[in-house]
């Protein structure tokens, strides 16, 4: 930033370098901090001819000046106040609107600034929006895979079957996802987001219609309609996770911390609802009205997004070039220039994570290996160990899962109240609490204990881990998304959410092979002692992570 103001105890109005046809230069302000009048926050714009700017310029520099050193008092003898280095007022912002500027300027003493204190942006509307959007959609999605893996199960009695269609519709999610990715940073993300969930609800009218129309059960459109909504999830999982950040990048990393844990918040809770309230409404009224709750969930999600205001997304220095000095800020905006491919954008979000911030990568690779650990055990092995293991009936495994989602809804308000604390130096502290917390699942099969005991153990092992996963998150997620470029969030986001994904199947093969021959114990023993592994050998990675 350039000082275009003198020390303490003189008055000088910023010279601005005359534009095509005006000068604009602020009014006649008082700018000393022993004046008796405030400094507004915003000074408004006057217009000059572009003949009389020099002229105007001189004498709104010396007739102030004037006029306040007979009005002032003595100046103060302290040598810190007389240092040249206090400047009466800054320019924090100047926005380029046409042909004018707009200079936003603050003065460095509280008392001076009259404007009030932002509200928080995290009870905007815009951040409100897109909070219930995002549990209003997601609490569709998981009561549409609920209510298709009970009527799969129904009609074939393998839920096997509907397993290994999901497995197959991830597929388009880890290819597309980088190309949603390449949407987001380049039209309104409001737009995508829109349109995505309006189509989501569409595509389940169709396949009610089709299930309607006399044709009854058919696992080949249960299918069609899986992987058409994961083909849609490709791109809007990216678009969400650029659109948070835009909103709330400028609040600072704590208000990004704890935005982020209001969103986890929210998709706990509504993963969990489903769980309790979608065995009992399928028991109830069947799968119609299964497909009538996700149809409403998915329009009205695109109803309130509606109203979100979103900006464009910036574009990359390519799509305009900017060029500033000391006195004048211009713009090209007519350069011509030509739109990258998808595949030259993705390129680009690859050279900023290779050469730019490597550390941003190295962090998406070792949580990608965290999670094949995490996700695999937890997917596969709570199953096997309450259900095959210890031989407890569904009733049981249904209490059990439904108390450890109510520690995953637990921990994402844990993190909340935590969110300023959540730095990226802590991360490895959180790896460390989950492979301690994977530990009571080897003690349970380790010691003489009765079956009850056994699955008390196990389920609070199951509830400290995923309230260590939630830390984790809310450190790793809004790190990534603080230090990548607005043009770039949705690609890079795009590539997190598919390493992500890439970790959850080969995870749960991996597990369910070795759950099939391997004890309990020893699969906790190594599990606990592979995160804690790969936590130490990346703990230099976190103490320096914003060294190049």
């Amino acid at each position: 930033m350039n000082r275009l103001f003198t020390p303490a105890h003189s008055l000088h109005v910023p010279y601005i370098s005359p534009l095509p046809h005006r000068c604009l230069v602020p009014p006649l302000l008082p700018l000393s901090p022993n004046f008796m009048f405030p400094i507004p926050h915003s000074f408004p714009i006057c217009r000059l001819p572009h003949s009389i700017a020099p002229a105007s310029a001189f004498l709104l520099r010396i007739i102030p000046t004037a006029l306040i050193a007979l009005s002032r008092p003595p100046p103060l003898q302290s040598p810190t106040f007389q240092s040249s280095s206090n400047l009466d007022c800054f320019i924090t912002s100047i926005h380029t609107v046409g042909r004018y500027e707009r200079i936003i300027v603050t003065s460095p003493h509280p008392h001076l600034n009259s404007s009030p204190a932002p509200h928080s942006l995290l009870t905007s509307r815009n951040f409100i929006l897109l909070v219930a959007g995002q549990g209003l959609s997601l609490f569709a999605n998981t009561m549409l895979r609920f209510a298709m893996s009970m009527w799969v199960l129904d009609k074939t009695g393998s839920v096997s079957t509907f397993a290994s269609m999901l497995a197959t519709a991830v597929v388009p999610t880890i290819l597309l996802s980088p190309f949603g990715g390449v949407l987001a940073d380049r039209i309104s993300r409001r737009t995508i987001m829109v349109a995505l969930d309006a189509l989501s609800g569409t595509f389940i009218v169709l396949a009610a219609v089709w299930f309607a129309a006399g044709n009854g059960f058919s696992m080949v459109a249960v299918s069609a309609l899986m992987v058409s909504l994961s083909v849609l999830s490709a791109f809007e999982t990216p678009t969400v996770q650029a659109a948070l950040p835009q909103l709330l990048r400028d609040s600072g990393k704590t208000t990004m911390r704890r935005g982020m844990a209001i969103v986890n918040q929210v998709q706990q809770l509504t993963s969990l609802l489903p769980s309790f309230a979608g065995g009992v409404l399928y028991a109830a009224f069947g799968i119609r009205m299964m497909l009538i709750i996700s149809i409403t969930g998915f329009y009205a999600t695109a109803i309130l997004e509606c109203f979100l205001r979103l900006a464009p997304p910036r574009r990359a220095a390519h799509d305009g070039a900017a060029t500033t000095n000391a006195s004048t800020i211009t713009t090209d905006e007519d350069a011509p220039t030509a739109m990258p491919t998808p595949i030259e954008d993705i390129k680009e979000a690859l050279h900023f994570l290779a050469r730019k911030q490597p550390n941003i990568l190295k962090l998406m690779l070792f949580a990608t290996a965290v999670n094949f650990f995490v996700n695999g055990n937890s997917s596969v092995g709570f199953t096997y160990m309450v259900r095959a293991t210890l031989g407890f009936n569904a009733n049981v495994y249904g209490i059990s899962e439904g108390i450890v989602g109510i520690a995953g809804v637990a921990g994402a308000f844990i993190t909340g109240a935590l969110a300023s604390k959540l730095i990226i130096e802590r991360f490895p502290v959180a790896c460390y609490a989950i492979a301690v917390c994977v530990l009571p699942c080897a003690v349970a099969f380790a010691a003489p204990f009765n079956d009850w005991t056994r699955l008390a153990l196990i389920v609070a092992s199951f509830c400290g881990m995923i309230i260590a996963a939630s830390f984790t998150t809310i450190i790793a997620i809004p790190a990534i998304q603080m230090r990548t470029p607005e043009a770039l969030t949705g690609k890079v986001m795009a590539m997190v959410s598919s390493l992500s994904i890439c970790a959850m199947p080969l995870g749960q093969m991996a597990y369910g092979w070795a759950y099939d021959h391997v004890s309990p114990l020893w699969i906790a023993l190594a599990t606990a002692a592979a995160i804690a592994a790969l936590t130490f050998r990346a703990r230099s990675l976190f103490a320096h992570f914003d060294a190049l």
